[in-house]
C-alpha cells in the first residue's frame, strides 16, 4: 500500500494557530519591548503648562516602566531692571566720574568766597559788638581836678520837653528819651568844663555842653548845682526796658576840665531812672 502525498490544501487549518498554543499570553506580552513614547514639545516659558498625568489605559507593568514626563520649566523670566536700580546705577557711574578741572576752580572759587564772607561778618561783628571794658568809670567822688572839685552826679532818663519856658533847646526830633544829669561842683576858681554824654561804645550823643566856672558857680545859673541833658537820645521809648535788663552797654556822662586835655575826670554810667523835669 503506498502513502500517497499529503495534499497541503487538506492539512488542518488550525496546524499554525498550534504554534503558539504553548505561549503564555503574559510572558508573550511582556517580552515584547515597550515602545517608548517621544516626549512631547515642551511647553512656552511663558505660560507653563500642567503637569501630565500618567495615562490610565496603560497596562500597570508598563506604564511602570515610561520614563516620566518631562517637568514643566519653572525658571522665572528675568525681571527687568526697576526704574529706581537704574537711577542708583546711574548715580554711581556720575560719582565715579573724575572731577575736571573747571568743576576744581569753581569749587575752590565758592569756598574762598564763603570764608570772605566769614571773615568780613567776624570783623564787622567785633568792631560794632558792645564791650564792657570800653569804660573805664571815674565815678568816686568827690573827684578833684586842676581847678574845680566834682562833690557828686546824679543821671537819668527822661522824655525832652517840647513846648513852654522850660523846652529843651537842640533835642533831635526824634529822640523819645533823653538822658540827663545833675552836677555839683565845690572848691573851685574859674575854670571850664566840657560835659558829653557817649553811648556804650563810648560814641558822641548829641552835642557837647560847655560850662564856664567861675568862683565855685555855674555862670549860667550863679549856682553850684546845674542840670544837663542830651540833645539825642533813645528814638524808641521801649528801648529803656532792655537798658534797665543790661541788655544793652551802660551809657556814661564824661566831664574835661579846660581845653588843654582830652582826658576826662569824670567818667559816669548813666542809670536806668526815669524822671519827669
Amino acid at each position: 500500500m503506498t502513502d500517497k502525498p499529503s495534499d497541503p490544501k487538506n492539512k488542518p487549518q488550525n496546524d499554525f494557530w498550534d504554534l503558539g498554543d504553548d505561549l503564555d499570553p503574559g510572558e508573550a506580552i511582556e517580552s515584547s519591548p515597550p515602545k517608548q513614547q517621544s516626549p512631547g514639545p515642551a511647553p512656552a516659558r511663558t505660560t507653563p503648562a500642567a503637569p501630565a498625568t500618567p495615562p490610565e489605559d496603560i497596562p500597570g507593568d508598563l506604564g511602570d516602566d515610561l520614563p516620566p514626563p518631562p517637568a514643566p520649566s519653572q525658571k522665572p523670566a528675568a525681571a527687568a531692571p526697576s526704574q529706581s536700580r537704574r537711577v542708583r546705577v546711574k548715580e554711581t557711574i556720575r560719582e565715579d566720574k573724575p572731577t575736571t578741572m573747571v568743576e576744581k576752580t569753581f569749587i575752590g572759587v565758592l569756598l574762598a568766597s564763603l570764608l570772605g564772607v566769614a571773615i568780613w561778618g567776624v570783623a564787622a561783628y567785633l568792631d560794632t559788638a558792645p564791650n564792657g571794658e570800653l569804660t573805664e568809670y571815674k565815678e568816686d567822688f568827690p573827684i578833684q581836678g586842676e581847678s574845680v572839685t566834682v562833690e557828686n552826679i546824679e543821671t537819668w532818663w527822661r522824655e525832652p520837653v517840647r513846648d513852654g519856658e522850660d523846652a529843651d533847646i537842640g533835642v533831635v526830633v526824634e529822640a523819645r528819651l533823653i538822658p540827663c544829669a545833675s552836677i555839683k561842683i565845690s572848691d573851685s576858681s574859674t575854670t571850664n568844663l566840657q560835659v558829653s554824654f557817649r553811648d556804650g561804645e563810648n560814641k558822641l550823643i548829641g552835642d557837647i555842653i560847655n560850662l564856664s566856672v567861675r568862683d565855685g558857680q555855674f555862670e549860667k545859673n550863679n549856682s553850684n548845682e546845674i542840670s544837663v541833658n542830651a540833645t539825642a537820645g533813645f528814638n524808641n521809648p521801649t528801648t529803656i526796658n532792655p537798658y534797665i535788663n543790661r541788655d544793652i552797654e551802660p551809657w556814661t556822662l564824661a566831664i574835661v576840665e579846660g581845653g588843654t586835655s582830652d582826658e576826662p575826670i569824670v567818667k559816669t554810667r548813666i542809670e536806668a531812672n526815669r524822671k519827669e523835669k
